[in-house]
């Protein structure tokens, strides 16, 4: 599968199993695969694609 677990910069798990990630500025929503939604606001600092995970600086 091709979900992704989304991390903090400390290291927090924010959200897993992950499908869509939605950007607006620094408004990033996530959606997992039950299709329940999260929104923090921040940047992405790192995209670890064959680890799967994701890591936010959130503001």
């Amino acid at each position: 599968m091709c979900e992704s677990n989304i991390y903090n910069s400390n290291g927090d798990l924010l959200m897993e199993d992950v499908m869509t990630v939605n950007i607006n500025g620094e408004k990033i929503t996530m959606i997992d695969i039950l299709n329940e939604k999260k929104t923090v606001y921040g940047k992405f600092t790192q995209l670890k694609l064959e680890d799967h995970e994701l890591i936010i600086e959130e503001n």
